[in-house]
């Protein structure tokens, strides 16, 4: 929910940005150019020398479920496992990350197979380290998730889906068939563009929805996100599992489901919530669009 780096230069830097040029971390004087693409926040790639970082304006968003310091925490531990950015510095508002010289995925590039391998390998290899991790980081549930946004939609009095009652009375139920997990560092907001490719290695960036929860959320969130085919699906499991298990590939479509009902929720709050220029409403339809077609899949399986 907050894409990676498209990198632009832009004559107006918007005001506020003084407090990033005056930051302790610096060398000498820096330059600013603001990230495009970005849908919760405002993100800029700073030079300061020969270095180059990027700096998140990072407000707190607790009505989408975003605890900064819970962020912070993930991204250091992403980052010890060899899958993230580092933290370079970090205080209330404000998140400074290395920059990573790369490619900013998208969708498409993750319906080649040899790129879903890499990708699988890399969460292998985060999940793969739960037993390592160092740091205090939030659980992370998205049938939680999914219920908690509708309550903050209703109270912010978002337009809300008619048949949202039904849609949450069958979210628990879903819940209630998937099977027991071993909980993992997870970054739980897979989309293309939070994955950043510079010929050698892929890496995560934007942690404001890491915590600890179930590996196979982040499969289904690129699977739903990147609009995978069942084929394509299987590809993917099978790299991370190194064989496809039946009971994995169910609970990884019910995750993809509540993942396409958890962001159609999620861009409802943003409609009322953020001053961001995005189509909001048009990217909750999109998802409620893919949350059915998906819902659909599971019955008929």
């Amino acid at each position: 929910m907050a894409p990676g780096y498209r990198h632009r230069a832009t004559r107006g830097i918007p005001m506020g940005t003084e407090r990033i040029t005056s930051l302790a971390c610096w060398r000498g004087p820096v330059t600013l150019d603001p990230i495009s693409g970005g849908i919760t926040n405002r993100n800029y790639v700073v030079r300061d020398g020969d270095r180059r970082y990027v700096v998140r304006i990072c407000a707190p968003l607790p009505h989408l479920g975003i605890n900064r310091r819970n962020e912070v925490a993930c991204q250091i531990a992403a980052h010890a496992i060899g899958v993230a950015p580092a933290v370079v510095h970090h205080e209330d508002g404000i998140l400074v990350s290395d920059f990573i010289d790369a490619r900013t995925l998208s969708a498409e590039d993750l319906h080649d197979t040899d790129r879903l391998a890499r990708l699988a390998e890399l969460l292998r290899t985060l999940h793969g380290k739960w037993d390592r991790l160092v740091g205090e980081m939030l659980y992370f549930s998205p049938f939680q998730t999914v219920q908690t946004y509708a309550v903050t939609a209703r109270q912010r009095d978002a337009k809300l889906p008619d048949n949202l009652s039904s849609l949450l009375d069958d979210a628990r139920q879903l819940a209630h068939r998937m099977k027991p997990f071993t909980p993992v560092l997870c970054h739980n907001d897979l989309l293309a563009a939070n994955i950043l490719d510079d010929g050698r290695r892929l890496v995560l960036v934007d942690w404001e929805y890491g915590g600890i929860g179930n590996p196979l959320f982040d499969l289904a969130g690129i699977s739903g996100n990147c609009g995978l085919s069942d084929d394509l699906e299987r590809e993917l499991l099978a790299a991370y599992r190194s064989r496809v298990v039946d009971e994995d590939l169910a609970d990884l479509r019910i995750l993809k489901t509540v993942s396409l009902l958890r962001e159609a929720l999620w861009a409802v709050i943003q409609t009322v919530a953020s001053d961001i220029e995005f189509d909001y409403a048009r990217y909750a339809e999109d998802n409620l669009h893919a949350y059915r077609e998906a819902r659909q899949r599971l019955d008929a399986s």
